[in-house]
């Protein structure tokens, strides 16, 4: 896993506390990509980026993908997308606990993505990519559920007023426009 800033370690625990309601049981199953987050702004397209993703399951490795896009979607569209195969990561043993003794796990590393994955966009002169985060287990394949900024912060709030670790949080995730569907990818952008 990356070093986290003090502001991203503050995120972090939020994020584990959020991932502790998965792991109970809850509509998001477990499993959430949390950087990058949606609309991130990255200096250099062929620099590593921090991947960090959070589990219920420690069992199978977190695959990673990522496809082209722009700054409204996948690129050419999502249903013709190409993912392009980015790392397997290893999630770790050892577990994150909450206060109530509640696991989960972490799986990230930094990473330079494959130049296929990002689109340049002549128009603002700013590269474009997606990434999507699934784990296999023995009941099937889940995809991550992501955030944007607003959303992390968002799941930090509903975990702090959460009479319980049940809080609802799914409202802070990234959804289709008109739906309560997750998105189930990030787009983010490089200046250079």
């Amino acid at each position: 896993m990356f070093t986290s800033t003090p502001t991203h370690e503050s995120n972090r625990r939020r994020i584990v506390q959020g991932m502790t309601l998965a792991a109970a049981g809850t509509l998001l199953s477990g499993c959430l990509l949390e950087s990058p987050y949606w609309n991130q702004a990255f200096s250099d397209h062929t620099a590593a980026i921090p991947i960090q993703t959070f589990t219920s399951v420690k069992s199978s490795a977190v695959k990673i993908e990522c496809a082209k896009a722009y700054h409204a979607g996948l690129h050419p569209s999502e249903s013709s997308a190409t993912w392009l195969f980015v790392d397997n990561l290893t999630v770790q043993s050892q577990a994150l606990l909450d206060p109530l003794g509640g696991k989960t796990y972490g799986a990230g590393k930094m990473k330079v993505l494959p130049s296929g994955c990002w689109r340049f966009d002549p128009a603002n002169s700013i590269w474009y990519a997606a990434l999507r985060a699934s784990q296999t287990t023995s009941i099937g394949t889940s995809t991550f559920v992501t955030f944007a900024k607003s959303g992390l912060e968002c799941l930090g709030t509903k975990i702090g007023q959460g009479t319980s670790w049940f809080a609802n949080w799914g409202s802070c995730t990234r959804k289709y426009s008109g739906t309560q569907d997750p998105v189930k990818y990030v787009i983010f952008h490089a200046t250079a």
